[in-house]
């Protein structure tokens, strides 16, 4: 055997040095370097209100995987061995044959009209969920009743409540984030092309996209403490030992995500690899105490990061500095960064940026301060905030059998932009289409084609399934374009009253998408497109992508970004019983039943004997009683 083993080691590496010699050029497959890696990090950012937004990102990259034309069976043991990538995640991924998933939890409101568009991509309050999951198998009903029940255990939520009555399927939003789906064609036609066609990859396994949210649902602690402990270094060490729950909860907006999806790692995609990011983003309103707007990390957090994450690649503290006008030198920041404040842009698109590098910075120091302080405690003149797209949904109407919904889209750009409207009503809401008109700028337009390209609408069943209304729109610029649809309010059964019955039922939000042009005031301008791409190793990708676009297309166009907005959910009363009838009813009936009852048993069981006259006589005369008396009493007896 010791013999033979040199030989088997020839033999094996001619064979290999053949299947290498024969293999051409052109077909050579990158290796990746790290099978496995971690980064994580922090974006401050003071707002105009005097709030500081702050956003936690950690990203786990997992293994290899080669597209069809390469496969070599290196995906097939992706999830068999865990390091830094949660095995709780990879089995779900794989037990329900999920290609990209999104779960988000929220408490709150964003305030875009105050703080502009977040970092990453928000939701609506209450939990939203929205996976592509492979149909191969014609078994995507099965396998997303599935994974919302087994998420709902994972997370301490309530996911299970998404049944079919929740759940739909979006024709034209919610494409695949994948780097590989959304930059391998130009931008002009890749927003429309993936929005119309839903299974828009390069691959030739059927797809299917199943979306659904609860706007009722709370977020506390139960949540938060699941989702840390899928990080690899949990809370015990690097930014993750920040979060706090006392403090996150004691916020204006709070938002927790888990992202999966497919990233490429060459530009010809040609091998990609799987991606997990983490965001908790996070609105602390810094001045409700004592009318400062000086912050700490440690006043915001009651914390301090002792040591990075000894796992993490990378580990770093950003800062987006506020965008003061007119006076200078508004604030002081301290520490000043090692390597210096980083300029993006100029003029009224000049964005200042400070990193910290906390693995070079916790060498030498026990723990990292950082503080930012105003003069006079307050901003003086900041930029001010003009988001492009706002959108207002709203009942009209009033009563309790029929009602209206009405959507102000307002375009603050000056030019036309093309965006995705996209609305669940639940069932018992019945919508009339025929009724449905829009206005623009306040006057009602008579060919709906100007403004609605294509419109999708599901009609609702009973207990079965919402209605869906989602439309291509073309917003002109500096316009307020407004839609509205009238409704039936449908009269439920009394036992699909919730206990709180009065309170009424909770309508979840509306979804509009579109590419807007960068414009000052955002968060994230600049030098942060490696955190709006999730992985700072793949803005090289992409920007050699988009120099590869640009050269490909004849006119030159502003650099966008695909935004979501959401609207605010709605309180909607529907015809409701009067609910103490019941108690009325009871307490009545039962004091009824008690006096009848009750006179019918004493007759029933009671005995009844007949005492005669001359017995009682006898008796009295026995007792020795007097006569007169005895007399009196014959005599009572006698008128009686």
């Amino acid at each position: 055997m010791r013999a033979s083993s040199p030989c088997l080691l020839l033999l094996s590496g001619a064979v290999l040095a053949l299947a290498v010699a024969a293999s051409p050029t052109r077909d050579t497959i990158p290796i990746l370097k790290a099978p496995e890696a971690f980064h994580e990090e922090l974006v401050l950012k003071p707002l105009n209100d005097g709030s500081v937004y702050s956003h936690f990102q950690f990203t786990t990259h997992i293994g290899t995987m080669m597209d069809d034309d390469h496969f070599d069976g290196a995906a097939s043991n992706l999830f068999k061995h865990y390091n830094l990538f949660p095995r709780s995640i990879g089995q779900i991924l794989h037990s329900f044959e999920v290609e990209e998933l999104h779960l988000t939890f929220t408490q709150g409101r964003w305030q875009y009209s105050d703080w502009g568009y977040p970092l990453a991509p928000s939701a609506g309050t209450g939990v939203e969920l929205w996976a592509w999951l492979n149909d191969d198998r014609r078994q995507t009903d099965e396998h997303w009743k599935g994974l919302t029940n087994t998420l709902s255990g994972l997370f301490c939520a309530s996911l299970n409540f998404i049944d079919d009555t929740i759940t739909t399927e979006p024709k034209l939003s919610f494409r695949n984030e994948g780097l590989y789906n959304t930059h391998s064609a130009p931008a002009a036609d890749a927003f429309t092309r993936n929005s119309i066609n839903s299974n828009n990859n390069n691959s030739s396994i059927p797809r299917k996209l199943r979306y659904g949210s609860l706007p009722h649902e709370n977020v506390c602690t139960e949540n938060l403490t699941p989702w840390i402990k899928l990080l690899p270094c949990k809370s015990k060490a690097g930014i993750a030992s920040l979060l706090k729950s006392h403090k996150l909860f004691d916020t204006r907006f709070y938002s927790m995500a888990v992202h999966v999806r497919s990233v490429c790692e060459d530009e010809q995609c040609r091998v990609k690899s799987l991606e997990l990011v983490q965001t908790i983003t996070a609105v602390f309103d810094v001045a409700r105490h004592d009318g400062s707007f000086d912050w700490s990390i440690s006043g915001l957090f009651e914390r301090e990061i002792t040591q990075s994450c000894p796992l993490a690649s990378t580990s770093k503290v950003i800062v987006n500095l506020p965008q003061t006008t007119q006076i200078e030198n508004q604030y002081s920041l301290v520490p000043h960064p090692p390597q210096g404040i980083h300029a993006e842009g100029s003029g009224d698109k000049r964005q200042e940026i400070a990193v910290y590098d906390l693995k070079k910075i916790l060498a030498n120091t026990t723990s990292f301060q950082l503080s930012l302080q105003w003069k006079g405690s307050r901003p003086q003149s900041v930029r001010a905030i003009s988001p492009g797209i706002v959108a207002h949904r709203y009942f009209t109407g009033f009563g309790q059998e029929r009602g209206g919904l009405a959507i102000e889209i307002r375009n603050n750009n000056s030019q036309d932009i093309e965006a995705i409207y996209l609305d669940t009503v639940p069932w018992y809401l019945k919508l009339y289409l025929h009724t449905f008109s829009i206005q623009l700028d306040g006057k009602t337009l008579d060919n709906q084609r100007e403004l609605v390209q294509k419109m999708f609408y599901q009609p609702a069943v009973d207990r079965s399934r919402p209605a869906v209304l989602e439309m291509a729109l073309k917003l002109p610029a500096n316009s307020l374009v407004k839609f509205t649809v009238s409704f039936d309010k449908v009269f439920l059964k009394y036992t699909e009253h919730r206990p709180d019955a009065n309170r009424g039922f909770d309508v979840g939000y509306a979804v509009i998408t579109a590419q807007l042009p960068r414009e000052q005031g955002q968060i994230g301008y600049g030098g942060l497109d490696h955190l709006r791409l999730y992985q700072e190793r793949e803005a090289g990708l992409v920007q050699g992508r988009r120099r590869i676009r640009d050269r490909n297309q004849e006119e030159e166009k502003l650099e966008e970004d695909k935004i979501r907005v959401y609207t605010d959910t709605l309180l909607v009363s529907l015809p409701t019983p009067d609910f103490s009838m019941p108690y009325n009813v009871i307490t009545m009936t039962c004091t009824v039943i008690s006096l009848f009852f009750g006179s019918v048993f004493n007759l029933m069981m009671r005995n009844f004997e007949v005492v005669k006259k001359e017995k009682k006589m006898a008796k009295k005369s026995s007792t020795g009683g007097d006569d007169t008396k005895g007399k009196g009493k014959d005599k009572t007896e006698k008128t009686e």
